[in-house]
């Protein structure tokens, strides 16, 4: 089982030779960035699809036997895709792109997620939850990223997602009554490359780099507290 990655938009109005859709991707400034909230919040309470951790939904004007229909189709060279195809009108199809239609594009998703991928163990309820949450907390809504424990210290790193597309990531520190003792924002981040391995003492924390080549030149997160 994987826990999920991403969910990417598509639109098809035709079949193609092989009987399947021609999709073109599609979204707008808002949509994305609480799209990428809710996939963040999924991810966080270690939400699975399965098989695969990406989920491309394609909303069509195509006959399809079903409202929704998860396709059974995988790519042999990613597999780590699938497609769902959900029905809908031609009036809101050629509204796709404008904001006005995020808030039912946005009911087509949880009924996606609920209808095909909701379990005992991450049940409706849960998959509501995370995505409640992501909407109305907005660009203050915190997925917790990384963590260290020691026998009487713990610190969180936290992430926000900016409608700039960027992290605004933020530390707490706490002690051993769960009371943060220190906390602060971190810089502005389109990637994750600076956080890596988490050293943390009693009146010390360090955050380094992950190890690969995007963080060559990236310097430890060191704060006393």
């Amino acid at each position: 089982m994987k826990t999920i990655k991403d969910i990417r938009l598509y639109k098809s109005e035709k079949i193609n030779d092989f009987g399947l859709p021609i999709t073109t991707s599609f979204t707008n400034k808002k949509l994305s960035a609480v799209l990428h909230r809710i996939v963040m919040k999924l991810r966080e309470q270690e939400f699975s699809l399965g098989g695969f951790d990406h989920l491309y939904i394609n909303f069509t004007i195509c006959n399809i036997p079903r409202e929704i229909e998860l396709s059974e189709k995988v790519d042999r060279e990613h597999p780590w895709y699938r497609y769902c195809s959900v029905k809908i009108n031609e009036e809101l199809y050629f509204k796709l792109d404008s904001e006005e239609s995020n808030k039912t594009i946005l009911k087509s998703i949880e009924k996606v997620l609920v209808g095909c991928f909701a379990t005992e163990e991450f049940d409706e309820k849960l998959i509501h939850n995370c995505i409640k949450e992501a909407i109305e907390y907005g660009e203050d809504m915190l997925m917790l990223f990384k963590e260290k424990s020691t026998s009487n210290r713990k610190a969180k790193i936290f992430l926000r997602y900016l409608d700039s597309f960027k992290y605004l990531p933020l530390l707490r520190v706490y002690d051993c009554n769960n009371s943060i003792i220190f906390e602060k924002n971190l810089p502005e981040t389109l990637t994750l490359d600076c956080f890596g391995n988490i050293q943390l003492s009693s009146k010390r924390i360090t955050i380094k780099p992950r190890k690969n080549i995007f963080a060559v030149n990236m310097k430890d997160i060191v704060f006393e507290f």
